[in-house]
Order: C-alpha cells, then sequence, then structure tokens
C-alpha cells in the first residue's frame, strides 16, 4: 500500500520530533486524520498560536509569552541563578517549590561528537548576566553526563575572576534504591559526596 503523499509527510514530521521513531510517527499520523475535523483544527491552531506568541526571554532564555518572562520579572533582584540546560528542566524546580532564585536555559551542554561547542550555548550571555545583576551565587542543575560536567568545568573557568559562590546539585544514590544494583560512577559521587548525619 502506498500512502498518499501529503500522509508521507506529516509521517515525516512527526518522525522528526525528538523520541519519534517511523511507528510511533505513522501511528500519531493515523490517529490525527482518524479524529473529527474539529479535533484536528484544534490541534492545528495551538500549534500556530504557540509558535506565533511563544518566544524566548532575553534574559534567561526560557519560554515565555512577554518578554522579559514573569519568573525574571517578579524575581528581579535575586543574587542566585540556576543553570540549567533546557527549558523543561526549570519544571521540577518551580513545581517542587524548592527554589526562588533566577534561572538560565543554555540551550545544551558540550557534546564534540554531536557538533556542539562552547558557540552552540549562551555561556556569554550567562556570564554577562551574572556581571550585570551582580549574581553570588550559581547553581549548576545540568544533569550528571560527562558533557555536563565538561560544560561545568568551562564556564567555572570563565567565572574564575569573579567572586561568585558555585555550586552544583548533589549526586547520589536514589531514594529506594539498592547498593548492588548502583553503577560504580553513581556510588563513587555518592561516597565523595557523603554528608554528616
Amino acid at each position: 500500500m502506498v500512502e498518499p503523499p501529503s500522509l508521507e509527510k506529516l509521517v515525516r514530521e512527526f518522525a522528526s520530533l525528538p523520541g519519534i521513531g517511523k511507528k510511533t510517527a505513522r501511528r500519531l499520523a493515523y490517529f490525527v486524520l482518524n479524529r473529527p475535523r474539529e479535533n484536528t483544527d484544534s490541534l492545528t491552531q495551538a500549534i500556530a498560536e504557540a509558535c506565533e506568541k511563544v518566544k524566548r526571554c532575553s534574559l534567561c532564555h526560557s519560554f515565555a509569552e512577554e518578554d522579559p518572562c514573569p519568573l525574571c520579572k517578579a524575581r528581579a533582584g535575586s543574587k542566585s541563578i540556576c543553570v540549567v540546560e533546557k527549558f523543561s528542566d526549570i519544571l521540577p524546580f518551580e513545581n517542587a517549590g524548592i527554589y526562588h532564585g533566577l534561572y538560565f536555559v543554555l540551550g545544551g551542554v558540550l557534546s564534540p561528537l554531536d557538533g556542539i561547542g562552547p558557540e552552540h550555548l549562551h555561556i556569554p550571555q550567562l556570564i554577562q548576566r551574572i556581571q550585570d545583576e551582580k549574581i553570588e551565587e550559581i547553581i549548576f542543575a545540568l544533569g550528571s553526563s560527562p558533557e555536563a560536567d565538561s560544560t561545568i568545568l568551562l564556564i567555572d573557568k570563565l567565572l574564575a575572576h569573579l567572586p561568585v559562590k558555585r555550586t552544583s546539585l548533589a549526586r547520589g544514590i536514589p531514594m529506594g534504591s539498592e547498593l548492588e544494583y548502583i553503577d560504580e560512577v553513581t556510588v563513587l559521587r555518592a561516597f565523595e559526596s557523603r554528608t554528616g548525619i
């Protein structure tokens, strides 16, 4: 069976999304086509509206419909900034209500194998914001990959001349885990980051 060209195009568009393979893309395309027309119209309208209205905040590079974003406006004057890889990394902090400072979306981490170098990240804007707003603490929340570690090391080196405290999220053994199932690197990091009781 040969799919119509417009259906093939829809499958290709879905397949271009992260984490969506060809089979899932085809299922999504069929699902959309099987929906009543008014449902597909509302989906199309929601995508178009989001693409039109949602922009990057000029201060933190997160998504917002206004510039600066509501968080940058509400927390202006805060002296701590949490650096994350992507916008969705902000949500766990906000949902938990554990952090009330500023954020900065770096736009990724260094990954030479993927062709992502320092020039592809918002590092210069981060350094400038730290200087302009006299930030006292930078909290790195970039994950625990070697790429994230090298990104943190580069930024740390670039901040060497500034009197700003630099911290990163603790790493270790997840709650409810058994040691025998934990990989060596996680055990090592947990051991190195041990705290008093």
